[in-house]
Order: structure tokens, then C-alpha cells, then sequence
């Protein structure tokens, strides 16, 4: 570019300056858009500041957390980003009616065909997600860890943490363990499930686990037990909060809306927290098994697709009411409620979780000591096959039955699939736990009295019509329960065994 194609020295002196911008000619006259994006978007890639995610530009903003999030750049605000990168000039008519380059502001046209040329999905970094630490990754067959910023292995970009230290093996289980000893867990295979919630996260980042990684599906018996404690427990061991869809009904922040916002925020924890009632989203179902990118709605904005990778999906509830699919795509675990007067443990830094947060690379270290010891024996599986998600629960098997020594991981699982996505389990647990809080327990209960319980605890009899009477609400009792115990007398359910007997009882003649 030389100095007779400006209108005065002095404005060519001042581009040409070292401190100065390289220049961008806009598209215009004989600047193609084509050629214009090449020339600026070969000044954006290197920065790792501008990238491309599914089908958009994003960039990085930042949370009221003090977290980045993704961000699709739109016309109006690339406009001004443009300028960070390039002094903007365009082919305009001089006083002499030749043709010199002027300095331009961006219009918004002009920026929105920039961001739509092929030279913004080639030559921009392609980026999968965010995540708030060191990443655990596996190269030339050792393991290693990739610190802040853009690491084009894992195409994943690390807003910040500090790089874990090395722990021994055996004090990073038994830190990893302590992490969960005052949870009450139902059983040692829901206690199994939870260790391996705390690997999961860093098996996907790092490239290990290839495949999907089920939702965590935290059930409690009552509310207050650490149930949504838990996975947050998870999120601050990756430096990371979780971002919150809550229940709400169709329209304008809806449950579909605020997960398509998350997903486009590209923050790896989601968590729908204290789900009531029947859970039922084919939005995020689908989500749960899509391949490669998934599909987003956001307002403002066309529909946009994002990669279904690197995020990991909570969800939790006093009393998981879903479809068998969603069940299927879940590690479900159950905890009890401690009893009246148990006090968790306290900290210098405070309650668990704050310890946590202060030490988080530490526990980041035990995580990636659990990892290359894994990946030094070669990086075993096991045999396991009861869960749609092969890959991941062969996986974890191994890891925790071998290096954390806990119950197999499937330990009870199919069970737990069965009871949330089954209505008349669902209504049995209910019941089963009206009983124990009214202190029925080990009495034998009529019909009768088990729709006196229903209706003053508020339970829903499964199939029973609205504004039926009690004698039908009987009769609806009597055939759950004979579906429920088919051929058998005895059913267990949430940890409590229910005994079907059979006894005639006199009663007096109506007199007809």
C-alpha cells in the first residue's frame, strides 16, 4: 500500500506508524469480501480471542461470577471488535474524483457478510467449550496437563486454575474419598456411582472417554440431605459453579430456553436443581444422544449449533419422576437425610465446599494421579454392559472397583432406572416414605388407610380418575399393588421391604 493512494501524507504517515494497526481494506470497488475476510481473520486467529463454534463466531464475555462464557458475536457488536484488530479503510471518491482509501467505521451489513464467509469457519480456531482449569490429557502415551488458554488438542478453551501437583496414588483416593464420607448413600453401589461422578469430568476433557457421559441424577428422601451439595462438590473440584436451569412451563425462560442458553454459554455444568413432579424434556433427551452438534434456539438470534461435548448435566429432586429414556441415560444416585442433630464437618476455610475451592488444584492433582495410574496399567475396562452408555460405564467400572475398591458400579442401578421411570414405583416410594414420617412403619395397612394417607400427604394414586371416590380409589390400590408384586410377596423399594399379606376380615351385613 503506498502513499498515493491516500489523500495526504500526513494520514499515510500516521497508518504507516510501528505503533499503529495494520490496515483492513472493507470490501468495496475491487476488495472482494472474500479477500477482506482472509486479510482479517489471519489477524484474529492467532489471538485466540475470536473462534468458531458449530455454525457461529464467538467470542469470550465475561459472567457476573467472574466466569467467561461463549458468546455469538453478532453485526452489530464485530463492528467495533473488528477495530481492536485492524485500522478499518474502504475505497472511496477523492476531491479529484479518483478513487482513495478512506478510515471507515464498519456497517453492520458489511460485518455480517464478513462473519458469514468461509474464510471465518476455516481460518478461525475451532473451539468445543470451556473449562475453568488445567485439563488431564494423554500425549505420546503419557499422561500430561495443559494449563491456561487455548489447547488445540482438546479444542477446549481454559479460562484459568492453578497447575495441580503431583499427589501419591494412595492419598489421592483416600482424599477423593473423604470428600463423600458424610453422605448417607443408599446403597455401596450409589456410593460407587458418586466416585465415579468426581472422575467423570476430567476422563471426557482430557480426551480419554470418547463417547457421551450420563446425566448425574441426585434422589434424596427428603429435602436438605446434600443431594445439589453434592454435584457442586463436583463442579468446584474443576474450579467450576454450575449453571442452574430451573422449572418453568413453556414460553420465555422455559426449561428447553434456559438449557439452550447454557449451551451456548458453553460452560461445562448444568444442573436443573429441585425438579418437582414429572421431569420430561425430549429437548434435552435429545441432547442426551445427539452426535457431534446439537441444535440451539436462543432469542434474537437463528437457530445455532453447538458441539454436545464437554458438558456434564445434573439433575436433582426429592423424588426423580421421568421416562425410561432419560432414565437410561442417567447415573442415578440416592442419598438418605442425616438424622436430626448430625453436623457436617467444619473447616478453617469453612463448610466443605469452600475447602474445596481453596485447595481445588490439590484435589485437581489427586484426580490426575487417579488418571495416570489408570492410564498406567494400560487403561483397563471391564466387561459391563447394563448401561446405554458402554463406553463410559466399562470405564469407570474398572476405576472404581479396582483403584477406589468400591461396590461394582452397576450395583443396583437397573433398579433405580426402573423405579424413576415407573409410575407406579414412583407412587409406591411416595407412599413408603408418607408412612415413615407419620411413624406407620412395621403396621399392617389396609386399602383404606393407604388412600387416607394418599390423599392427606397429597399423593396421586397412578390411573385413578379425578374426582373418584374412595371405594374406586381402592380398587385402583389393589391393582398397582398386583402389578407391583406380580408372583411375589416381598418387594424392596428405596431400602425399605414391603410384605404383601392376605387375611379374611368378618364384616357385618348391610341387611340386604
Amino acid at each position: 500500500m503506498n502513499r498515493s493512494q491516500f489523500e495526504d501524507f500526513e494520514e499515510w504517515a500516521e497508518i504507516n506508524s510501528a505503533n499503529e494497526l495494520p490496515v483492513l481494506v472493507l470490501p468495496g470497488g475491487a476488495v472482494t469480501i472474500t479477500e477482506s475476510a482472509a486479510s482479517l481473520f489471519r489477524l484474529m486467529a492467532p489471538t485466540k480471542r475470536v473462534f468458531v463454534r458449530g455454525g457461529a463466531v464467538v467470542t469470550l464475555a465475561l459472567r457476573d461470577d467472574g466466569l467467561n462464557e461463549l458468546k455469538i458475536l453478532h453485526p452489530a457488536a464485530a463492528r467495533s471488535l473488528f477495530e481492536k484488530f485492524a485500522r478499518l479503510f474502504a475505497w472511496r471518491k477523492g476531491g479529484k474524483n479518483e478513487d482513495v482509501l478512506k478510515p471507515v467505521n464498519c456497517p453492520s451489513e458489511t460485518a455480517e457478510a464478513l462473519l458469514n464467509t468461509e474464510e471465518a469457519f476455516t481460518i478461525l480456531p475451532r473451539i468445543r467449550g470451556l473449562i475453568n482449569c488445567p485439563v488431564i490429557r494423554e500425549v505420546g502415551g503419557q499422561v500430561s496437563v495443559a494449563g491456561p488458554g487455548y489447547d488445540e488438542a482438546t479444542g477446549l478453551m481454559i479460562t484459568g486454575g492453578e497447575m495441580p501437583p503431583e499427589v501419591p496414588i494412595s492419598e489421592a483416593v483416600a482424599k477423593l474419598l473423604g470428600l463423600l464420607e458424610e453422605f448417607d448413600f443408599q446403597t455401596d453401589g450409589d456410593r460407587a456411582r458418586a466416585v465415579a461422578s468426581l472422575i467423570t469430568p476430567a476422563l471426557k476433557a482430557g480426551g480419554f472417554l470418547r463417547g457421551r457421559a450420563p446425566a448425574d441424577v441426585a434422589e434424596a428422601d427428603k429435602s436438605q440431605s446434600g443431594k445439589t451439595y453434592r454435584q457442586k462438590i463436583i463442579a468446584a473440584i474443576y474450579n467450576e459453579r454450575v449453571s442452574l436451569v430451573t422449572s418453568r412451563q413453556g414460553g420465555v425462560g422455559s426449561v428447553d430456553e434456559s438449557l439452550n442458553q447454557a449451551l451456548v454459554a458453553g460452560r461445562p455444568f448444568i444442573q436443573f436443581d429441585n425438579f418437582r413432579g414429572k421431569f420430561m424434556s425430549a429437548h434435552l433427551e435429545s441432547f442426551m444422544t445427539a452426535d457431534g452438534l446439537f441444535s440451539c434456539r436462543v432469542p434474537h438470534r437463528s437457530e445455532v449449533t453447538v458441539p454436545v461435548d464437554h458438558y456434564f448435566i445434573f439433575l436433582t429432586s426429592n423424588g426423580v419422576d421421568t421416562t425410561r429414556d432419560f432414565a437410561n441415560r442417567s447415573n442415578i444416585i440416592r442419598i438418605r437425610k442425616r438424622p436430626p442433630g448430625f453436623a457436617f464437618r467444619k473447616y478453617q476455610e469453612g463448610d466443605l465446599l469452600d475447602h474445596i475451592r481453596k485447595h481445588q488444584p490439590f484435589y485437581l492433582g489427586c484426580v490426575a494421579a487417579v488418571l495416570g495410574h489408570w492410564q498406567a496399567q494400560g487403561k483397563p475396562v471391564t466387561e459391563e454392559t447394563r448401561h446405554d452408555f458402554r463406553e463410559w460405564v466399562q470405564m469407570l467400572d474398572w476405576i472404581t472397583q479396582n483403584i477406589f475398591k468400591t461396590a461394582p458400579i452397576m450395583t443396583g442401578h437397573q433398579q433405580a432406572q426402573e423405579r424413576v421411570s415407573n409410575p407406579a414405583l414412583i407412587w409406591l416410594r411416595s407412599l413408603i416414605h408418607a408412612i415413615n414420617t407419620s411413624g406407620e412403619l412395621n403396621h399392617a395397612l389396609t386399602a383404606t388407610e393407604i388412600t387416607a394417607i394418599c390423599e392427606s400427604s397429597g399423593i396421586g394414586i397412578p390411573g385413578l380418575p379425578s374426582g373418584a371416590d374412595e371405594a374406586k380409589a381402592k380398587k385402583v390400590i389393589g391393582t398397582v399393588m398386583a402389578k407391583l408384586f406380580q408372583e411375589q410377596d416381598t418387594l424392596e423399594c428405596d431400602g425399605f421391604v414391603i410384605v404383601r399379606e392376605e387375611k379374611y376380615v368378618a364384616r357385618e351385613h348391610s341387611g340386604e
